[in-house]
């Protein structure tokens, strides 16, 4: 596990400190009734596949929102929204390529088996507060919902979506040390943090899939501070943290293929309200291909071959490999450069140099691109939005 500790800045209150201004006040207990079985995912630790684990899970009640977001985020400096949103715990990194080993394997000549992975340039900007609270519209969660289980203390600072994403800033607290979690700054780069299935404890945040950013300055051994992209798998009006104990490793469950629920010692699950849904607004092409995009995301619709390229065959293609760049252009001809890969409809890109400005990107099934972005984006100043060479205006 790869941790690092470095001094942060010394603020005039810190988010934790706002957090405990309540100390004292009995805080709201959600039931622990048990209600269904619910299939979840767990990252391997490649993060290349994604695995099941079966969980019960049960029923939580909502939570009342009582905070103010913009008040949290002011009187700590800035630091939440920073943290989520801007530079704090992240800086920009050029693109880069580092040699990956294969563990176990070999090649033909008997040497470890190794190939080289290409890391694509990530940019960060600093959050605008007074642009933040205009285009949030005050629908950030900053009511903490703190969980107890088993020495670990899970505390949830502040939650946002825009019915395409949601966005789950948090703690994770355990005297002696929090093994529930791989990190590296590589894995922040990549696929995000993972499961750890040494051990015996899982937990997530249900109701979407997405990326965990650890930040690393900020993170101790005995605490960490991480953010969750989601992109939603569904409507409700909540997401729910579940959180389980078994007797055996995870790993052991995974390789058994057994029932997990037959090693479940203990579970509990925690719903968190989401304040509303932030604003979206539709762009369109002269294709009439649609783009639903937010201040924190974008949903790119169904595309046609004018767009995809000739290559493109309906029905037989992924469309995310036929997405070459995705560019946003604001109105004073500033632009974001969201997504550019090397190589697009089989022909390497000039300039080739990688780009992932974005905290999650994943396809489905209903043809739809989803992209987290890693900035807030007004969009009531967006001139243009480009797919390829598409571009898409306001409709």
């Amino acid at each position: 596990m790869n941790r690092k500790n470095n001094e942060h800045f010394i603020r005039d209150i810190s988010l934790e400190e706002f957090d405990h201004i309540t100390d004292g006040v009995e805080p709201h207990v959600f039931s622990d009734r048990y209600l269904a079985r619910k299939e979840s995912m767990m990252k391997n630790k490649t993060g290349a596949r994604i695995s099941k684990l079966g969980v019960k899970v049960a029923a939580a009640a909502c939570a009342v929102v009582i905070a103010t977001p913009f008040i949290v985020n002011a009187v700590t400096d800035g630091e939440l929204f920073a943290r989520i949103w801007g530079t704090e715990g992240k800086k920009t990194i050029e693109s880069h390529t580092e040699l990956y080993v294969e563990p176990g394997k070999t090649d033909k000549d008997g040497n470890p088996a190794s190939y080289e992975i290409v890391y694509p340039k990530v940019e960060y900007v600093d959050v605008d507060p007074e642009m933040a609270e205009r285009v949030l519209e005050g629908k950030v969660n900053t009511e903490p919902v703190i969980v107890e289980f088993k020495g670990y203390t899970f505390t949830v600072n502040a939650v946002a979506n825009d019915g395409i994403a949601a966005i789950v800033d948090y703690t994770i607290e355990k005297e002696g040390g929090v093994d529930l979690l791989n990190y590296s700054q590589l894995d922040n780069e990549a696929k995000g943090a993972f499961t750890n299935e040494e051990q015996s404890i899982k937990f997530e945040f249900c109701g979407g899939h997405g990326k965990t950013f650890v930040n690393l300055e900020k993170s101790t051994s005995d605490k960490l501070y991480c953010t969750d992209y989601l992109l939603r798998d569904n409507t409700s009006v909540c997401l729910t943290l579940e959180i389980a104990e078994y007797d055996v490793p995870l790993k052991d469950i995974y390789v058994s293929g057994v029932d997990p629920d037959d090693h479940l010692l203990d579970e509990k699950s925690v719903a968190i309200t989401f304040a509303g849904t932030i604003s979206n607004k539709t762009f369109e092409s002269t294709y009439g291909e649609t783009i639903n995009i937010s201040p924190v995301s974008m949903k790119i619709g169904y595309l046609t071959d004018d767009t995809l390229g000739e290559g493109y065959e309906e029905g037989y293609c992924y469309q995310g490999d036929y997405i070459g760049k995705i560019l946003i252009t604001y109105k004073d001809g500033s632009e974001y450069l969201v997504y550019r890969d090397i190589i697009f409809n089989g022909l390497p890109q000039d300039p080739v140099d990688p780009v992932a400005s974005y905290s999650y990107i994943c396809g489905g099934i209903d043809y739809a691109e989803s992209v987290v972005f890693n900035r807030l984006v007004d969009t009531d100043d967006i001139a243009s939005i480009t797919v390829n060479d598409t571009v898409f205006t306001l409709k």
